[in-house]
């Protein structure tokens, strides 16, 4: 019973995160995120106006290996997670009248890796787009609305979202590692990490009312 509910609990959990990530983004609500999509945007404006755009490059070649790093970390902890499960250290006691706990925990850890793997793998490839964009002078060409320079400002914000939500995933796969300890430190550390990313991290307003 108690793997049951600390399964749900994480999946009200990371619903819960992404229904607040998703209002946020359509009503653009004062937040941090907010904040910093302007700065984003901002960035490649400034590296277009800097004499040489090699600083630019840099700091998204320093970008880029942060991302690589990442993937080839999940990459070998996704092997260590599948032959852990092979060796069958797991528990096999049935849940959900089916399945085993063991076969879920791992499942859950899976699909979690799998998911900041995709985002880190998309942010790589923008981050890529992006230095070919801004040594290519992207000003000088448009057509008709669609402007080059929107374009670059644009990838470069996809590749800080998927990097961000690609890190976000990390807090909650660290969550269901917990659950191969503790069923209760699952819940807990689920809970605990949706509150402090929706109350303290990504969400809050920065905007305080002036009664004046």
């Amino acid at each position: 019973m108690i793997h049951e509910l600390a399964i749900i609990t994480f999946i009200v959990c990371i619903a819960t995160y992404f229904v607040f990530f998703y209002l946020n983004k359509i009503k653009r609500n004062p937040s941090q995120r907010n904040v910093m999509r302007l700065i984003y945007a901002n960035w490649v404006e400034e590296r277009l106006n800097d004499d040489s755009v090699l600083t630019g490059v840099q700091a998204l070649r320093n970008f880029m290996m942060g991302n690589s790093s990442f993937i080839s970390a999940l990459f070998i902890l996704l092997g260590l997670l599948v032959g852990f499960y092979s060796g069958g250290f797991l528990d096999e006691t049935v849940i959900f009248n089916s399945l085993t706990t063991g076969l879920v925990q791992i499942s859950s850890i899976i699909v979690v890796i799998s998911y900041c793997l995709v985002n880190f793998i998309l942010s790589l490839r923008f981050i890529t787009r992006l230095s070919l964009l801004i040594t290519g002078n992207p000003r000088k060409y448009s057509i008709k609305k669609i402007e080059g320079i929107n374009i670059a400002k644009r990838t470069f914000i996809s590749a800080q979202n998927h990097w961000m939500l690609g890190v976000r995933g990390l807090f909650f796969m660290i969550a269901t590692l917990l659950w191969l300890v503790n069923p209760i430190l699952f819940i807990i550390s689920s809970v605990l990490i949706t509150v402090y990313l929706i109350g303290f991290h990504d969400f809050w307003s920065l905007l305080k009312q002036n009664p004046e």
